[in-house]
């Protein structure tokens, strides 16, 4: 009962769709299609250009219609509210992006251009690091997600592959756009320069009994692509913003897939990272209006009870981002609140960079330093159901500086 408990909970907290599988014999009929017997050429591999999903949704003359009940936000993607008065309303949480059409009357204190401004940046001055050329440049990082805007101009020229591990349809998925855009975008991403191996599992039409077993052929094509490599110039991490059912006669698959890469010094990084590594993370939380370089503007009140038995976790910028959005090539979107889905492509883009510093780093190295490395918050600002618990914030720069310190000594 504790098991499908947590299971559930694990599904809400994450963004993405997570799916049931199938039948396992799938995994070797998967990596036989791709193979071709001969190393291949990775300079730019893109199998398909997703078209752009339309959330053109029009006037709006009432704020009340969309009001999502069950996330408490309001979601505005799309919609022309420029004759609507909005002095009044509470923007807590919110869903907005490059189409939405405001309008003039807007509540005290909601400034439309300084949450962008804002939203932009990784979180805890990431700028830093890229100031002194630490990008990621030259690491290969993969990602696992959905139906993808390949020619995003955020992270267009850091895709060297793009495969869709079963034939799709329709346009780009709703989540695999931003959260790349968190990992490597350009102008938003934690390591602007990676390359990325990024391989599509779900659409929007994916049916949900289907899901898992993707998943698993898809760790296990990465797996594929990493042997085609240079021996010096292998993935180093996988970012899957995904978690799954560990009860389901699938998952097996994707455990199994896990333990393969992890052979293959390949970092998964996933919703259940603590199943499978013993790792513990959580996301912190921002006001859309404060400042994402200073650890005085994050707060930490979301938690799951997986977490219950855990002693030390990193805690990583999770909300008020304005990521690529799947409606066009050089839109965005803004999250006011995010998920564990916006945690994994952070922590997987910082992974990056200390391989970019030190390429023989390993994630438990890079871990235990995050965590030695790593700000206690306020206590006020800490919620008493992580009391007693090694809650540590990261800081990029001195992880960084300490990663750098152990390759020198």
């Amino acid at each position: 009962m504790r098991n499908k408990l947590l299971s559930i909970v694990l599904i809400i907290v994450v963004i993405s769709t997570v799916f049931v599988g199938c039948e396992s014999q799938a995994i070797q009929s998967i990596t036989e299609k791709f193979d071709s017997g001969e190393k291949q050429n990775f300079e730019q591999k893109i199998e398909v250009y997703p078209e752009p999903i339309n959330y053109n949704r029009g006037k709006l003359l009432d704020i009340k219609e969309v009001f999502d009940e069950n996330r408490g936000r309001y979601e505005l993607r799309g919609y022309d509210i420029s004759d609507l008065d909005l002095t009044q309303v509470n923007f807590e949480q919110f869903i907005f992006d490059s189409q939405t059409k405001w309008p003039k009357k807007l509540p005290d204190g909601f400034d439309i251009e300084t949450i962008i401004k804002y939203g932009k940046q990784p979180g805890l001055d990431i700028d830093y690091l890229h100031k002194e050329k630490i990008t990621g440049k030259g690491v290969n990082v993969g990602i696992i997600d959905g139906r993808l805007l390949v020619d995003h101009k955020e992270f267009k020229d850091n895709i060297k592959v793009y495969e869709e591990i079963f034939d799709m349809d329709g346009p780009a998925h709703y989540h695999g756009t931003p959260i790349t855009s968190i990992l490597c975008g350009k102008d938003v991403g934690v390591a602007p320069d990676a390359n990325i191996y990024y391989i599509a599992y779900l659409d929007e039409d994916t049916e949900y009994e289907n899901g898992y077993i993707h998943l698993a052929n898809a760790i296990e094509r990465m797996i594929e692509i990493n042997k085609d490599l240079p021996e010096d110039n292998k993935i180093k991490v996988v970012s899957i913003s995904s978690g799954w059912d560990p009860n389901s006669k699938n998952a097996e698959a994707i455990y199994n897939a896990i333990e393969k890469a992890r052979q293959e010094n390949i970092f998964i990084v996933t919703a259940r990272l603590f199943d499978t590594d013993n790792l513990h993370f959580a996301g912190l939380n921002r006001n859309p209006m404060s400042d994402p370089k200073y650890i005085e503007s994050y707060s930490a009140d979301y938690y799951l009870e997986p977490y219950d038995s855990a002693e030390d976790i990193l805690m990583v910028p999770m909300d008020a981002r304005w990521l690529a959005s799947p409606t066009g090539k050089d839109e965005y979107v803004m999250y006011s609140k995010g998920a564990w889905s916006m945690v994994i492509p952070y922590i997987s883009g910082l992974y990056a960079l200390a391989c970019e510093v030190n390429p023989d780093i390993t994630p438990d190295v890079f871990w235990n330093l995050a965590l030695s490395t790593g700000d206690t918050l306020d206590g006020v600002k800490q919620d008493n159901k992580y009391e007693g618990k090694n809650m540590k914030i990261v800081n990029p720069k001195k992880l960084i500086s300490a990663i750098t310190s152990n390759i020198n000594n």
